[in-house]
């Protein structure tokens, strides 16, 4: 059995990955304003994660700068922030 993280790549297999990669690429060029307003949200996001963190010295809210927090904040942008807030206060 193989682990999911040594998974041999063989040509039919590389190839797929190859095509896929170039029309990911391609639509991505295609939609700037969408990559455009995905990057605002997502520094929006960590921005906010960076505000409640550098505040938490004086109001005592933090959030933990995990991986699970950043991806939360990257994706989601500042309503993850909240999200976050939300679950912390009833956890």
């Amino acid at each position: 059995m193989t682990k999911w993280g040594l998974l041999p790549l063989s040509g039919p297999l590389m190839a797929v990955l190859v095509v896929t990669g170039f029309i990911l690429l391609i639509i991505l060029i295609r939609a700037r304003r969408a990559v455009g307003t995905a990057a605002v949200s997502a520094s929006g996001g960590l921005a906010a994660l960076a505000v409640v963190n550098l505040t938490g010295l004086i109001t005592g809210v933090t959030l933990p700068l995990n991986l699970f927090s950043v991806l939360v904040c990257l994706i989601l942008g500042a309503p993850g922030i909240i999200s976050l807030l939300v679950l912390q206060l009833f956890w």
